[in-house]
């Protein structure tokens, strides 16, 4: 790695530390303080990442990215795919909810920046191993998958306003779960085999 290289992912490295160091609160992070913490102008971090919110955006996805990567839920006592699809389901959006400002930042960097291994498309896939014993095939799967994560991100990024506009409170616990059951039933009711066939 050239001495440019280390100085950006020195900058890189520094601003993560500061957004955990602020729970995710980036707007306590101003431009100078991420310089001077990395030891280099701010001329620099301005040259590398062209604004604090292009830097900021692709350590989030960072973040994000490593917390998807070892999300290792404990779903093998869940006796079928839904139930298993549900629990994970619930589990991805309390971290969104815990984690509001840098959630909203990937959510938002995957829709203006769509890839293949974006952390939406990685969601996506980690979804599919609470249903890999689903008897549809690999395209419907990932189609339903897609669906449910645009939902969830959707209901996420629109929660201070969900209990006026459609009747449930996404910041409740209680009307979330209730929610993000219904819309996987609702996905893949007859898709999969229900709980009483695995009973």
């Amino acid at each position: 790695m050239n001495k440019s290289e280390l100085a950006k992912e020195k900058i890189i490295s520094v601003t993560i530390d500061l957004i955990q160091e602020a729970n995710g609160d980036v707007t306590k992070i101003t431009t100078r303080t991420i310089a001077k913490k990395a030891g280099v102008g701010i001329g620099l971090v301005n040259y590398h990442f062209e604004s604090k919110d292009k830097l900021i955006e692709i350590c989030v996805q960072r973040i994000i990215s490593n917390v998807i990567k070892t999300f290792k839920p404990e779903i093998k006592e869940e006796p079928n795919p839904i139930s298993r699809l549900k629990k994970v389901a619930k589990l991805v959006v309390d971290f969104l909810i815990e984690n509001p400002s840098v959630s909203k930042i990937s959510i938002l960097g995957d829709m203006n920046m769509p890839s293949m291994l974006d952390n939406t498309m990685k969601t996506v896939m980690g979804f599919s191993f609470s249903i890999r014993d689903c008897n549809i095939t690999k395209e419907e799967k990932l189609m339903l998958l897609f669906s449910l994560t645009s939902i969830l991100q959707a209901a996420f990024l629109r929660k201070d306003t969900s209990k006026e506009s459609l009747g449930f409170g996404f910041n409740e616990k209680e009307e979330r779960e209730a929610f993000i059951d219904f819309i996987i039933d609702k996905l893949f009711g007859g898709k999969c085999l229900d709980e009483n066939t695995y009973n």
